[in-house]
């Protein structure tokens, strides 16, 4: 007789809906990717940037500008380790997959070694391919991660019965002045800006596919006025998330 599979383990993950103010008409703008068919979770659908939580993110002991790991935790309702590795992680996916750093120059270091550089492109491939840790990288560059560009916005966890399930943290941020994401991802076939309102409505429509935790968040974007209105919004997030 054969053994009955184990129950699914449920895996760490954070994900970040990187916004701006529309051009045109007021409300705000998202960014998504539209991943490709051939991953393993949530194939073909609408996502923000973002992934699995890695064992990489738990090493770092960098400070940044920010929440410090104490705040994050209590806001998500998870351990001070987690926390800190999910702020540490979903920044890293967001550069690995877009391009965009959510980090400034160290003023502990600008003092004297002049002001931190960006990483380019081959360092953001190497640590896309696994090779290295957000915190190196940000060393190397005399920068520091800035936290305080995020916010806690939501918790999912899949429910049972998918082979993948994952425990996803979601925030929200505003891209950076003079920074703009790319499609750079191997795991999306297209990415771009689209008005909250529009995505949301695709999402409902069923002219874009989602996971229900992207179509709630996108709901909530669409509510919003401006960026400064949803950064200033407090949330509550569930303890152990929806």
């Amino acid at each position: 007789m054969a053994t009955p599979p184990g129950p699914v383990p449920v895996r760490e993950a954070a994900t970040v809906a990187l916004v701006r103010d529309a051009r045109v008409g007021g409300g705000l703008e998202v960014f998504l990717q539209h991943r490709v068919a051939t991953m393993q979770f949530a194939a073909g659908m609408s996502v923000f940037p973002g992934g699995g939580v890695e064992p990489r993110d738990y090493g770092g002991t960098r400070p940044w500008r920010g929440p410090d790991p104490r705040w994050w935790a209590e806001a998500f309702g998870i351990g001070e380790e987690r926390a800190a590795a999910a702020v540490r992680g979903v920044v890293r996916e967001l550069f690995e997959e877009t391009g965009v750093l959510l980090a400034e120059p160290d003023p502990a270091a600008t003092g004297r070694a002049g002001p931190g550089n960006r990483p380019g492109p081959r360092e953001r491939r190497v640590l896309d391919a696994g090779e290295g840790d957000l915190d190196s990288l940000l060393a190397a560059h005399r920068l520091i991660l800035s936290a305080h560009l995020l916010r806690p916005w939501d918790r999912w966890t899949t429910p049972p019965g998918p082979p993948r399930r994952y425990d996803t943290l979601f925030f929200v941020a505003a891209v950076p002045p003079g920074a703009e994401p790319d499609g750079g991802t191997s795991e999306a076939r297209a990415a771009g800006w689209m008005r909250a309102d529009d995505a949301a409505t695709a999402g409902t429509l069923g002219r874009l596919g989602m996971l229900r935790p992207t179509l709630d968040v996108l709901a909530d974007l669409a509510a919003a006025t401006d960026v400064a209105e949803l950064l200033a919004t407090a949330r509550s997030i569930a303890p152990g998330g929806n």
